[in-house]
């Protein structure tokens, strides 16, 4: 073969970095497209237009130069059909694998065809043709990129311009959801370690509630039903659909009102802008333009990072799909710093407690008696698998696991005082309502199940909660009624004095006013659907079909679908070991409970897939 039917480096390199381009753009496409089709959620933002090939590129660019050095030792690959053949085929190969239907090894031979293919055309000219082509896209990537900048702060600008007037005393509203928050390991509902020190003494000016239950026992339809009064099965909202435009939400409602509102999510997977929980906010930071992020969304190293050794170690340093603390509050007190004209409503979504539980120093080492935190990590081998089931888990490891989780919650309360703090610098927190709450618990080892999503045990579903707003709420008050999260919209409304909202539910200032004593009780009611990719983790009770459950007076009463039936007496059970379901005496209560159930979910059952 003549020396000039090979490449040279630099044409290599240009034939290389163009097929990234070419097939991250065409990634980026289906990354898209994925939550425009049928409601699905991507998981992703727009920017993967242009940030997946800005990645493929940087990837196919390193790659490029071991495959120029065994060239020198195996001439053919430096030939233009095999070096253009193979570059394609690598990157219509991560096209393919975007689609998870199909199996990886019809993706391997599907690839290996569209490579044949173009090697038998490539030729001398291919590095021409892939200079403009390079040179094509790299324009109209970055048009792309300053296009989605530019369009972002002018759509932010003229949803400002719109907003109606406001009175200049209508108070401001901080939303904190602190992800994966359960309320059994914090000080103010008695917990023995300190792992709250900061905000238990904040929020004695405030009012808790101290039987509060999340609808949903993870995050997005927890996130959902919070922000539109709803129950998640009135809801779109699932583990692969987004939540839809049928039902206004809290920050539509505000905005409509007159105010800013802005979102800063740390937990970007399931409450980024993909998941529509963005609806209604003018700002919302959430998915982080970076190459870590860029890798999450390219087919190849997707499927890649379903080795569960991969994973952990990318999860143990938190490579993807969180921000700490500090970073949210930053954004956060930015875009106040900006907003000084009129009143807000923030959302700020924390992550810290969230698996694998590793804090920053020195919280790392403040409960786990000097552990190697990142070696408890490796050994919570397959978090999902765990949590739907794999076990029995050593219980020294959950003490560990444990240990892990609560200097997480350390940090956290270090950094929300640290914010609330600067907010008060600023002279933005005397007019502000404050709420605090989770969007739903965690497990270690209840039920030999760890992390949620996976059961309605109360766990999952007691959360913390605390509005406070020091002279306008009572200060030093408990509310031992339960209550439920689907009311938090409701709340917020009736607080910053917004009437006549389309928003359902009821303000949960009823249970500190005049007329408390005579207050109904609320319908507390939560749910999760099965999803089919949960079949590869058993035994856990989400496999064998949706659940449903319902709080009666001190009654727990938990359903699947498939008819098996749980009641457990929080009175005298509050750890929900024994259950009563098969108990003669239990017997007019079960049929009680089910009844209920069946009333509340009556008529509200909506798209939820139950199988």
């Amino acid at each position: 073969m003549s020396a000039s039917s090979r490449l040279g480096f630099v044409g290599l390199v240009v034939i290389a970095v163009a097929a990234g381009v070419l097939g991250g753009l065409l990634e980026g496409v289906v990354v898209v497209s994925k939550q425009v089709v049928g409601g699905r959620m991507s998981l992703f933002g727009a920017e993967a237009l242009w940030l997946a090939p800005l990645t493929q590129a940087v990837v196919f660019g390193l790659l490029a130069l071991p495959y120029w050095a065994l060239g020198v030792l195996l001439g053919r690959l430096r030939d233009f059909g095999f070096a253009g053949g193979f570059w394609a085929g690598l990157a219509a190969l991560g096209v393919v694998l975007q689609f998870d239907d199909i199996h990886w090894a019809a993706s391997l031979v599907l690839a290996l065809g569209i490579g044949v293919a173009i090697g038998r055309v490539a030729g001398p000219r291919s590095v021409q043709v892939a200079t403009r082509t390079l040179l094509g896209l790299a324009g109209a990537l970055l048009a792309m990129a300053g296009w989605q900048w530019a369009g972002g702060r002018w759509a932010e600008r003229t949803a400002l311009a719109r907003l109606p007037a406001v009175s200049a005393t209508r108070p401001n509203v901080l939303l904190l959801v602190l992800d994966t928050v359960r309320a059994w390991n914090l000080g103010w509902y008695g917990y023995g370690r300190p792992t709250t020190p900061l905000m238990d003494r904040r929020f004695e000016q405030g009012v808790i509630f101290d039987r509060a239950l999340a609808t949903s026992p993870w995050t997005l339809p927890s996130h959902a039903s919070m922000f539109t009064g709803r129950f998640p099965t009135e809801l779109s909202a699932g583990w692969a659909t987004r939540l839809d435009g049928a039902a206004p939400t809290l920050a539509e409602v505000l905005a409509q009102a007159g105010y800013t509102t802005g979102g800063f999510v740390a937990n970007y997977r399931y409450a980024g802008s993909s998941t529509g929980l963005s609806r209604g906010f003018s700002h919302y930071d959430d998915y982080p333009a970076n190459l870590f992020e860029g890798l999450r969304m390219l087919g190849l190293p997707r499927r890649l990072l379903r080795n569960g050794s991969l994973a952990e170690w990318l999860a143990q340093h938190r490579f993807f799909e969180s921000k700490y603390a500090e970073q949210v509050n930053r954004e956060f007190l930015e875009w106040v710093d900006d907003r000084t004209d009129r009143p807000f409503f923030g959302f700020i979504n924390y992550i810290d407690a969230h698996a694998p539980y590793l804090p920053p120093a020195p919280y790392d080492t403040m409960f786990n008696r000097g552990a190697d935190q990142e070696r408890v990590s490796e050994r919570y081998v397959a978090g999902v698998e765990q949590a739907f089931g794999r076990g029995p888990i050593p219980g020294n490891l959950l003490t560990e696991y444990l240990d892990g989780y609560d200097g997480s919650l350390r940090y956290q309360d270090a950094q929300i005082d640290s914010l609330l703090n600067e907010l008060g610098r600023r002279g933005r927190l005397t007019n502000t309502i404050v709420v605090l709450t989770s969007d739903h618990g965690e497990q270690f080892g209840e039920h030999g199940l760890v992390q949620h999503g996976n059961s309605l045990y109360l766990p999952l579903l007691h959360v913390p909660l605390v509005v406070w707003w020091p002279g306008r709420v009572p200060g030093g008050l408990r509310i031992g009624a339960p209550t439920s999260l689907r009311n938090l919209a409701a709340t917020i409304l009736d607080l910053a004095g917004v009437p006549n909202h389309p928003i359902p539910g009821r303000s949960l200032a009823r249970l500190w006013g005049p007329d408390s004593a005579e207050v109904t009780a609320d319908t507390l009611l939560s749910a999760v659907d099965w999803h089919e990719t949960l079949v590869r983790f058993p035994p856990s009770p989400l496999l064998e079909g949706s659940l449903r459950s319902l709080l009666v007076d001190s009654l727990h009463y938990i359903r699947r679908t498939d008819g098996i039936e749980e009641l457990y007496d929080l009175g005298r059970d509050f750890l929900e070991r024994r259950n009563l379901a098969g108990i003669p005496q239990y017997r007019p209560a079960l049929l009680d409970a089910r009844v209920r159930l069946e009333a509340a979910t009556r008529g509200i059952a909506g798209p939820s897939a139950i199988r």
